[in-house]
């Protein structure tokens, strides 16, 4: 099977990646991601999330009518859940992190497609309009 880069394409991204790894943004994900991991609390809360979640699913699943006093409190509890998550410092720290991460690998990406292409996207979903010109 042929080769998709060429040598000195791969040679370029490989320098591209190190500028990438030892840019801020890089190590403040991976961090967020360690603390994210290491979080039992935060943990804890998405594991239950996810269970109750599981339980309410099993409960509209089996039965014609399922228990609607069961059916309400399971999900003010998956509500409780989901806000202690999102409001959670580490939760928090990670989607910023993420956020400023990923803004970076889209800029190289939008710069690549902008060198290849000579357009510069306008940064909104296309499918309303004819396209950037």
């Amino acid at each position: 099977m042929a080769e998709l880069l060429t040598a000195e394409m791969k040679d370029l991204v490989g320098k591209l990646g190190e500028l990438v790894k030892a840019d801020p943004r890089n190590e403040s994900i991976r961090q967020a991601i360690e603390d994210y991991e290491r979080s039992e609390d935060l943990n804890a809360l998405i594991a239950e999330y996810n269970t109750q979640q599981s339980v309410l699913a099993d409960a509209y699943a089996g039965a014609d009518k399922p228990d609607e006093a069961l059916a309400e409190a399971l999900q003010q509890r998956i509500d409780s859940l989901y806000e202690a998550i999102t409001a959670h410092p580490v939760y928090k720290a990670y989607l910023d992190a993420k956020r400023d991460f990923d803004s970076l690998t889209n800029g190289i990406i939008a710069e690549l497609q902008y060198v290849i292409t000579g357009e510069r996207s306008c940064g909104h979903d296309c499918s309303s309009c004819a396209g950037c010109r």
